[in-house]
This record gives structure tokens, C-alpha cells and sequence, in this order.
């Protein structure tokens, strides 16, 4: 009786060991807080390099002449010898040009170009002489020049829209004549052909363009030969008769980049 006493004890002791263990608490263990790291997202912005397109344009010009100067030309008559005309320049000369200009390299002012123009040059001043016994007047032509040159440009800087620039230009110069040669003694005229060769041209200046406009003053040459003969009165001249002066113009810039 007592040893089915102890078992039966024992068993409630066992039963209820096993049933405290599962019954026990299990130690929590601290939560974990999981702590992202912040991405930082870099923003990449692609620039693209603006093309530089060259600029290519066509200029319409018309200009006037400022003090026009005649190289002296010289008359030999017998045993003497007149300067036939003044050098200033008479009444009025100007000019109308077309010039196709490019640039070279874009990031740079220099430019490069060609133009033909039509310069109608002023009249030659003639001289008269009295030498005690005869009276001589000259009248002497004039001539007007259709010169083809190439073009040197660069322009400096842009200053909020104003562009100055240094020009060059230097071709030939076909002169055409407007008038003979003649000269009186006493009151006798003496009418002779003359012919004018042509010669060189060139020019050199400053200018400032402001958006499609531009304003020059340039010194400009045409070279020339005045050329008289009269074998029947017994003389035969050939002299240089280069025109100078400075010229003023206004041109206005037609752009002919999509044209081509």
C-alpha cells in the first residue's frame, strides 16, 4: 500500500515538473531595430556642347567719298612741262559693293570673304597756266573703277550687340574713262584720245557692326595710267593717275547659311 503510495507520489511530482518547464516563460529577447542607410541619389545632368556654326552672310554696301584725291599727272608741250590737273578731287564720288563673307573658325573673329563693287569716282580738278604769251586750259577725264578683291576681316569683340572690326581688302581694278583729253592755247583746242589702263586696288579700315548693320570708314586706291596721244600735235603722255580718298558705308548682312 505505501509503495503504490510513493509511485502514485512520485508520478504527480514528474508530471507536474514537466508541466512547469513547458509552462515557463521564455526570455524575450530585446527587439532589433533595423536602421536603413540613407541613399543619396546623385543627379547627373548632361550638358551638350553647343556646335559653333560659322557664319556666313552676304553684305549689300553703299558708301561716299571723303576727300578724294588725283595723283598729279604731268604735260609735256614742247620745251615745257604742266601739271594737267589739281589733286583734290571734284564734285562728288561713291560706290556700291556686294561682298560674300565666312568665317574661319567660329571661336575667333577672323573671317575671310570676296567682292566686286562699282566705284564711280569723283571728277579730276584741271589746271590752267598762263605763261606770259599763251593761255593753256586742260580738261581732263575722269574714270570710274569695277574692282574684284579678296577680303580680310576680324572682328574683336561683342559688346551688348556692338561688334568693331578691322578690314582689309585688295584685288584688280578695271577702270573705264568717262571723257577725252583736251587743252586749249590761247584759242585754239586741241583734242586728243586718251586711254585709262587698268591697275590695282586696295583698302584698309575700321568698322563696328550692330546686329545686321554695319558702318566703315575705309582709305582706298585704284592704281591707274592715264595714257594720252596726239602724234599729229607732237606729244605722247602715259602717267600715273591713281585715285585715293576714305570711304564711308553703310551695309546691311543678309545671312546665306541655309542657302547651301
Amino acid at each position: 500500500m505505501k509503495k503504490l503510495a510513493l509511485f502514485v507520489t512520485g508520478i504527480l511530482v514528474v508530471s507536474s515538473t514537466l508541466f512547469a518547464k513547458e509552462n515557463m516563460q521564455k526570455p524575450i529577447s530585446p527587439s532589433k531595430e533595423i536602421i536603413a542607410e540613407p541613399v543619396v541619389i546623385e543627379e547627373v545632368v548632361i550638358t551638350e556642347t553647343p556646335v559653333l556654326v560659322p557664319e556666313t552672310y552676304l553684305t549689300l554696301r553703299l558708301g561716299g567719298d571723303i576727300a578724294p584725291r588725283y595723283k598729279s599727272a604731268s604735260f609735256d608741250h614742247g620745251e615745257h612741262g604742266y601739271d594737267i590737273n589739281d589733286k583734290s578731287g571734284d564734285d562728288w564720288g561713291g560706290e556700291v559693293a556686294l561682298e560674300f563673307m565666312r568665317q574661319i573658325w567660329p571661336e575667333y573673329g577672323l573671317q575671310l570673304g570676296l567682292g566686286a563693287a562699282y566705284q564711280r569716282h569723283a571728277d579730276a580738278k584741271s589746271n590752267s597756266y598762263n605763261d606770259g604769251q599763251l593761255n593753256y586750259e586742260f580738261d581732263v577725264p575722269r574714270y570710274d573703277s569695277i574692282p574684284v578683291y579678296a577680303i580680310a576681316k576680324y572682328v574683336f569683340t561683342d559688346w551688348n550687340g556692338w561688334k568693331p572690326y578691322a578690314k582689309a581688302d585688295i584685288g584688280y581694278s578695271f577702270n573705264r574713262k568717262s571723257g577725252d583729253f583736251s587743252f586749249k592755247s590761247n584759242d585754239q583746242k586741241f583734242n586728243s584720245s586718251a586711254k585709262i589702263d587698268d591697275g590695282m586696288y586696295w583698302g584698309a579700315g575700321l568698322g563696328v557692326e550692330y546686329h545686321d548693320w554695319t558702318l566703315d570708314a575705309m582709305y582706298k586706291v585704284n592704281t591707274a595710267k592715264l595714257k594720252v596721244d596726239d602724234h599729229d600735235n607732237g606729244y605722247s603722255n602715259s602717267e600715273k593717275f591713281d585715285y585715293s580718298r576714305v570711304t564711308v558705308s553703310v551695309g546691311y548682312k543678309f545671312d546665306v547659311n541655309g542657302w547651301y
